[in-house]
């Protein structure tokens, strides 16, 4: 696909996967994968009841108030019980792969429905979420509410694709995250379909509503990417179904092609930033890849070394870019330099990346043309937010980006906020980033619209 050439369909959604109901109650216990779960537990139970006692809290705090408006809706109290439930349903949809294959998506909507059949809903709002980088299979929006469906509790549309690699493709599709010019797309093509699934249920977005764009960590870039889409590009029609007013990018917004070159300096953190180096290339095509096929990035060794997985055998960099952790996470921990990293010809004499070898500038360059957001200049409010400690992404890149955005400050439109280091919790032998990233992922769920996120890190300073 050209980044100068979208044309969003105005119908995406195949079929739906799933539904369900849950009463408030039955909702604030579905939250969290038990593989989530486990982990924070691991980490801190004590942090893991805090947890799940602030789900509660937070779900029961809102009642009243949904009450009564879903009682107005509907003209009575139906004798004093409750006028509404929570629907979740899981769809697939049509989009398109990053190099250039239409495909089938998942992804899941969740919205507040009246119980009164016939009785059409408007909502206050609609909230769309890129989800961060996943430990677990089970941490797809698709296999598990993970927390930002909380914000239905402001009467809120929750809308959240699985994107390339998660959902109904894993172990099938390689990792998209390297263009973000696709990754917009699933994400606009995930929102034609919600809109549809609204519709069949009788729930629209008020007149009076708008929509926000959440996203962090390895979807920092594009949520970016998809809110300038909207701002530049996208046609009015989905314009007027959503009303974007605000975007928060947290923890991971980045030039690419700028923090590809800081992670070549770093052999020390390859074990973390193995994403970033080596999990994107089995998504493009050659053609993308300045006529250089994935399997040329990388020492002979990776496509020698086999696994098998499902009854099928695969190679290791195959394992890699599909996120089999399992398998490749032991080989990861003993690697300390980059000639066990990339090919030999992409590297100087002494082992280091050399940026002007051809098949880097060539990756550099794909990286640049799916990742620009230097011809940005933010039509609605735009909020990122990084920790001055991260030690995965430099503080400097992000700040970067938010000077190049906002024109070196000029744009009022653009803010930029600092995360605390979260070094109060247990890290549970974690890098720092991953516990921020976690964090940020339930601020985000806690927090009705992305202003109210520069308040709620002050709180947890």
């Amino acid at each position: 696909m050209d980044t100068k050439q979208w044309e969003l369909s105005g119908r995406t959604l195949e079929s739906v996967l799933s539904e369900s109901r849950y009463t408030p109650r039955k909702f604030a216990n579905a939250l969290g994968s038990p593989s989530f779960m486990s982990l924070l537990g691991s980490i801190n139970r004590l942090a893991l009841r805090g947890l799940k006692a602030a789900i509660k809290v937070k779900v029961y705090s809102h009642l009243p108030r949904l009450d009564r408006r879903f009682a107005k809706e509907c003209g009575r109290r139906r004798l004093g019980k409750r006028c509404w439930d929570i629907q979740s349903v899981t769809f697939s949809y049509r989009s398109q792969t990053v190099d250039g294959r239409d495909i089938l998506l998942s992804g899941r909507v969740t919205f507040l429905v009246n119980k009164a059949e016939g009785t059409p809903h408007q909502a206050k709002t609609i909230s769309l979420h890129m989800h961060q980088a996943f430990f677990h299979e089970e941490w797809a929006p698709s296999r598990t509410l993970m927390f930002v469906p909380l914000k239905v509790l402001w009467d809120s549309v929750v809308i959240e694709p699985d994107l390339q690699k998660w959902g109904i493709n894993y172990g099938i599709e390689y990792d998209g995250g390297g263009s973000s010019v696709h990754m917009a797309r699933q994400l606009a093509d995930c929102i034609v379909a919600a809109l549809e699934i609204m519709r069949q249920h009788g729930v629209s977005l008020a007149p009076d509503g708008y929509t926000t764009n959440w996203g962090s960590s390895q979807n920092a870039v594009p949520t970016l990417y998809f809110a300038k889409w909207y701002d530049t590009r996208a046609p009015q029609w989905f314009k007027d179904s959503l009303r974007l007013r605000a975007t928060f990018s947290a923890e991971g917004a980045a030039d690419m092609p700028e923090l590809m070159k800081y992670s070549y300096l770093h052999p020390e953190d390859i074990d973390t930033n193995f994403v970033l180096l080596l999990a994107y290339f089995k998504g493009f095509s050659p053609a993308q890849m300045g006529g250089y096929k994935p399997e040329e990035f990388v020492p002979r060794w990776y496509q020698d070394t086999t696994f098998r997985v499902d009854g099928r055998e695969i190679t290791f960099q195959q394992a890699v870019c599909h996120h089999y952790p399992q398998l490749t996470d032991p080989y990861f921990r003993k690697m300390k330099s980059f000639d066990q990293v990339f090919a030999p010809d992409m590297l100087t004499a002494d082992g280091r990346v050399d940026t002007d070898s051809p098949k880097v500038r060539a990756w550099l360059a794909c990286l640049k043309k799916y990742n620009n957001l230097d011809d940005w200049t933010p039509a609605h409010s735009v909020y990122m937010a990084h920790c001055p400690t991260d030690d995965m992404i430099p503080y400097a890149e992000a700040y970067k980006l938010y000077r190049t955005i906002s024109r070196d400050g000029r744009n009022p439109l653009v803010h930029m906020l600092d995360v605390p280091s979260m070094r109060f919790i247990p890290s549970g032998g974690l890098k720092p980033h991953f516990i921020i990233a976690f964090v940020g992922l339930l601020l985000m769920a806690l927090c009705e619209n992305p202003e109210d996120m520069c308040r709620l890190y002050k709180s947890v300073q």
